[in-house]
């Protein structure tokens, strides 16, 4: 592979992960699957690339880099996230149904109870 080859495929992998950052910023995390196809087909293409280091290759590996690291971040915000609402809801759902239920582990009940009925006169 030549070097200007080699910037156009980097160059196309940092707008790769550049529409990645998109969709993790938007919350639609279901098109990510497809994106991870995509960039799974350039490895073999870094692999094998054993040309020079140009200064602009080195300046695009060093955004892509960049733009990982902030990827992943965001990914980890937005699982963090996901686990503090998956939480909350639980936690909301526990107090929702002892509320209405009450306590399973009570015993409480309408024959125990003293009711309003006394059978004594």
């Amino acid at each position: 592979m030549l070097v200007s080859e080699f910037e156009k495929t980097l160059k196309d992998f940092l707008r790769l992960l550049k529409k990645e950052r998109m969709y993790l910023i938007k919350g639609q995390s279901e098109l990510l699957p497809s994106l991870v196809e995509q960039k799974e087909a350039y490895i073999p293409l870094f692999e094998e690339y054993n040309q020079e280091r140009t200064e602009k290759i080195k300046k695009l590996i060093a955004q892509i880099q960049m733009q990982q690291q902030e990827n992943l971040l965001l990914t980890k915000q937005a699982i963090a996230y996901q686990e503090t609402l998956l939480k909350a809801v639980s936690e909301t759902i526990k107090t929702a149904n002892f509320k209405t239920y009450g306590n399973p582990q009570e015993k409480n009940s309408v024959s125990n109870s003293m009711g309003i009925f006394d059978t004594q006169v």
